[in-house]
């Protein structure tokens, strides 16, 4: 069998909001050039009109006006790019989560059902979502940056004197190549962290949600121990990162002052023969201390690239327990019969659920299941279908369920209805991509959502809001049901 298709690459992640990335790279790019050019301008243009002063009639030769207006101009590039990239990069890695929420989650639709409503993997699955956004904003966009304006910083140098690149140029690439030293082992810590902060989430989760049952059989201070040793693991790990961050920093200040004083060195022999200018001289010098801002990143990014690396394989084991279109192993055909006998089943943890349950059912019979509040209604839907383990016998058509090959037989409606922030046609494409447009009405109309849809301003194109916010709960179960119905299976479950 052929090795299952990644959930994510991470050269693909920004894929999906290509444009907007590069409008935001973009736009740090242009606003951290101005940032240097502001800095390296204003340094020349301050130490120029102080000579052109001292030399008196020269100042009334000198132009201030040209000047003052770029440094102005740099000035207001630098604070609206700034703000413009800021909102561009978060709009772009606002979809990026989005889409990869809406990519791993339709990959968990056909996960085993075994996994499929674990509480931790869902956690697991949203957190690790969220870790992904650290690729773009603090891996690719900062080594971008830097790279791009190191390079324009040593073309300004060797324009100004080749001398000055030949001298003060290997501390500065030293510099910008510093953080790769860290490379491995924040990788390794970042993994470490990820693992450990993952194991910290389900042990306090499994506490609260224990909490009476470990008090009253007095193993609530064990508990709290366990999550104690694993959060002080976390933080050791967090610390061990931010010391490393920090070794690599002070490295890398410590080339760039390398760099500044090789640069000042050389500028005074070039100003000796009059090679150079004191502006100018100034100028490249305060053109590199603006590069302090832009390199300082990049001794985190590796443990960002870490985490992210960390993220994408937790994701990409969902790929590991998708079931395979074709098994090997037949679809049940023709009228079913489901068949239940003394079946018995337990949520995780609970201790009560249905017990000896014996029923038989056939293609086109209907069953009610009603009962108090925490009888098992809910768990023997879940059993029913296939996504809980069970003690007795479950059969259909004679076979147990272990022998059919079911993604495309039951469907299961659970009690809380899943909604993306997308259109109302796209949430209900999730079931069937290639539905058309009067399939999608005609379940609207089945679950009397039809009169609605169609009264909205954009009807199809209805967007329902992060979680379904834009549409009431009854509204959300509806189309949720519609969605079921348009997958078409033979066995509906409906809690």
């Amino acid at each position: 069998m052929p090795a299952p298709e990644p959930v994510i690459r991470l050269r693909s992640v920004l894929k999906s909001r290509r444009n907007s990335w590069l409008l935001a790279l973009l736009l740090g790019a242009i606003t951290l050039l101005c940032t240097i050019t502001l800095l390296a301008l204003s340094g020349w243009f301050i130490s120029a009109a102080a000579l052109a002063g001292l030399a008196g009639t020269a100042a009334y030769g000198f132009d201030y006006f040209r000047p003052a207006a770029i440094i102005r101009l740099c000035a207001i590039g630098r604070t609206a790019g700034r703000y413009a990239e800021r909102l561009t990069s978060h709009y772009a890695a606002l979809g990026l989560l989005k889409d990869l929420r809406v990519k791993a989650f339709n990959v968990l639709a056909r996960s085993r059902p075994a996994n499929r409503h674990s509480a931790d993997s869902l956690q697991r699955l949203v957190a690790d979502i969220d870790l992904l956004d650290q690729l773009p904003l603090k891996v690719i966009a900062p080594w971008l940056w830097a790279l791009s304006l190191s390079t324009l910083l040593l073309l300004f140098w060797y324009l100004l004197a080749p001398a000055l690149l030949y001298t003060a140029g290997l501390p500065l690439l030293l510099a910008l190549c510093a953080p790769v030293l860290t490379f491995r082992r924040a990788a390794a810590l970042a993994v470490e962290e990820t693992s450990i902060a993952a194991l910290r989430r389900t042990l306090l989760l499994e506490s609260l949600t224990m909490q009476p049952a470990l008090l009253l059989w007095q193993r609530w201070s064990h508990k709290t121990h366990q999550f104690s040793a694993q959060d002080q693991h976390c933080l050791q790990l967090q610390l061990q990162q931010q010391q490393l961050s920090s070794r690599c920093a002070l490295l890398q200040q410590t080339l760039l002052a390398l760099s500044l004083l090789l640069l000042l060195w050389q500028g005074a022999q070039l100003l000796a023969v009059q090679a150079l200018t004191v502006p100018l001289l100034l100028a490249a010098a305060l053109a590199l201390w603006a590069l302090y801002e832009v390199m300082l990143p990049l001794c985190q990014s590796f443990v960002a690239l870490g985490m992210s690396i960390a993220a994408r394989n937790r994701l990409n084991q969902l790929a590991d327990n998708t079931v395979p279109l074709k098994s090997g192993k037949p679809a049940p055909q023709g009228v079913l019969t489901l068949t239940a006998m003394q079946l018995s089943a337990r949520q995780d943890g609970a201790l009560y659920g249905p017990d000896n349950i014996s029923v038989t059912l056939h293609s086109g019979e209907v069953l009610l299941i009603s009962g108090a509040s925490g009888c098992g209604k809910t768990t023997l839907l879940q059993a029913l279908a296939n996504q809980l383990p069970v003690t007795g016998t479950l059969q259909l058509n004679g076979l147990p369920y272990s022998e059919w090959q079911l993604c495309q037989t039951l469907g299961y409606l659970s009690q809380h209805a899943d909604m993306f922030d997308l259109t109302l046609a796209q949430n209900l494409r999730l079931a069937d991509p290639y539905a058309s447009d009067a399939q999608l009405w005609q379940v609207l109309e089945d679950t009397a959502l039809k009169d609605w849809a169609q009264n909205q301003p954009q009807q199809l194109d209805t967007v329902l809001g992060e979680y379904g916010a834009a549409v009431s709960g009854g509204q959300a179960r509806r189309i949720a049901l519609a969605r079921l119905l348009l997958a078409r299976r033979q066995i509906l479950l409906l809690d």
